[in-house]
């Protein structure tokens, strides 16, 4: 009786191409199998496990728990490339500067080291953004505060020239409150 060859539809369901190693494998290494590559000198290798408290893997994924405690997944050096242009040039609102285009990865839960610099070159290499230029100071328009008042709070008192004596007034008194347009005249 000869065997026969079974193939399972789902057989390469993990499996993972890359081209290139990412830059945490490291990191991952050492933080899911205790592996410290050979060729790392002492400082690295105690540089590396000082590193390995600030992230964590949960299958399938690398997180790195940022300063502010904001935990964000570790992106591939293939994926960071369509997540700056999504952010930097987004359909309703693009063209964003290096740092408005790093917070917006930020806010997206992605991380990798070189996310200031990448956001910077990308920006850099925009022609929308390089030729939208931003207002300078010298043609921004001055800010004029808006006055908050209660009514009541500012009045305005005017007298009336002399005028022809009715029942012995000569002046009139006008009192306006200015919020409220109340107005208030007596003679005297």
């Amino acid at each position: 009786m000869a065997l026969k060859s079974i193939s399972f539809h789902d057989e390469q369901l993990l499996a993972i191409s890359m081209k290139e190693v990412p830059w945490f494998a490291d990191v991952a290494n050492f933080r899911v199998c205790v592996i410290i590559p050979d060729e790392f000198s002492s400082s690295q290798s105690k540089k590396l496990k000082q590193d390995c408290q600030d992230y964590y893997w949960d299958e399938p994924y690398f997180f790195h728990i940022c300063t502010n405690g904001v935990i964000r997944r570790c992106e591939l050096k293939e994926e960071k490339g369509d997540i700056l242009r999504a952010c930097h040039s987004s359909p309703y609102s693009g063209h964003h500067g290096g740092a408005r285009t790093t917070a917006k990865v930020l806010s997206c839960s992605f991380y990798w080291p070189t996310l200031y610099k990448s956001a910077s070159e990308l920006v850099k290499r925009c022609v929308e953004y390089q030729q939208a230029d931003g207002i300078s100071k010298k043609n921004e328009m001055p800010l004029t505060t808006i006055l908050e008042i209660d009514i009541f709070d500012v009045w305005g008192i005017d007298f009336m020239d002399p005028s022809v004596s009715s029942c012995g007034n000569t002046y009139i008194l006008v009192a306006v409150d200015y919020m409220s347009k109340w107005v208030e005249a007596t003679q005297q």
